[in-house]
């Protein structure tokens, strides 16, 4: 929750700021990045600019299942940053979508064609992210408890194992049918 936020509240701070003081002041920083404002009906690159509601209501649907998945998964601490970021930044943008019917974008880049705003940016940095911990995890899916136990699906929050012993369960059947193998 607390990535959520913090990425949240800056992209809407940058955004009130690009409003205010880049609207006719562009600025820029480090030789590389130029400060303007801008405004974008449609998502990247402006695609499906005459869609605003279809993009609303397809984000927030992305918005709510994404924060449903730590109900139901135990998440490492960089995959709920990842994922907060992501959800922070979508979020941001779908309240600009909201409130004015466009999202401000001020960030550019020499030779980029694009602008884009810090929302675009933490969703970027949160989908790379969890990308590399899926590459980096050699057990995907694979949960422990305490003990080292194994967890199936349903039992990674509770963190309880319930596996069935699949050692025996053939002996005990051949013993009912009469063992021919022998």
């Amino acid at each position: 929750m607390f990535w959520l936020t913090l990425a949240f509240v800056i992209d809407q701070i940058t955004k009130y700021i690009a409003t205010e003081y880049w609207r006719f002041n562009p600025t820029r920083l480090f030789n590389f990045f130029y400060l303007t404002y801008a405004t974008n009906k449609g998502v990247a690159f402006g695609l499906f600019s005459s869609s605003k509601e279809i993009v609303i209501y397809l984000t927030l649907v992305i918005i709510i299942g994404l924060s449903i998945i730590p109900l139901f998964k135990k998440l490492t601490f960089w995959t709920n940053m990842f994922l907060g970021f992501i959800i922070g930044g979508a979020l941001g943008n779908v309240v600009d979508r909201i409130r004015f019917g466009y999202v401000v974008d001020f960030i550019t880049m020499p030779y980029w064609p694009t602008i884009y705003n810090l929302a675009d940016f933490f969703i970027l940095v949160g989908g790379i992210g969890i990308g590399l911990v899926l590459l980096w995890r050699r057990d995907i899916g694979d949960q422990r408890n305490s003990e080292g136990e194994r967890l199936e699906t349903g039992q990674i929050r509770s963190g309880e194992s319930t596996e069935l012993d699949f050692k025996n369960v053939h002996s005990e059947s051949n013993k009912e049918w009469g063992d021919k193998s022998k």
